[in-house]
């Protein structure tokens, strides 16, 4: 994979430094439950699943989730590992990513 086929990081900060703790596969939709550094639990959803491609990815800590070029209307998604001497992945092809809860920010008023 090339670096020119980066788009951007998926996700905010709550990702970085999160551990994926489930994944749960149910045929359609690949739902991750992380767990971030600041003890909140996070949900992704990710949609419209083409492929999982993922080897021990449950309880792996994340550097990032990445998201490269993917032929439209799929997007592709690399869960990156922070321990770079570990064999644990996860790539996913889908149409969509949703992180819940969302991030808020305070109304200054």
């Amino acid at each position: 994979m090339e670096e020119s086929d980066f788009i951007s990081y998926a996700g905010d900060y709550r990702v970085h430094d999160s551990t994926i703790g489930k994944i749960l596969d149910n045929g359609q939709e690949l739902v991750i439950t992380l767990h971030g550094m600041e003890g909140e639990s996070l949900t992704l959803y990710l949609r419209d699943v083409l492929t999982i491609n993922m080897h021990k990815a449950e309880g792996m800590m994340l550097y990032a989730i990445s998201e490269y070029k993917y032929p439209a209307p799929y997007r592709k998604f690399i869960f990156a590992n922070w321990k770079d001497n570990d064999d644990a992945f996860l790539e996913v092809i889908a149409k969509d990513f949703l992180l819940e809860p969302e991030l808020t920010m305070p109304v200054e008023g």
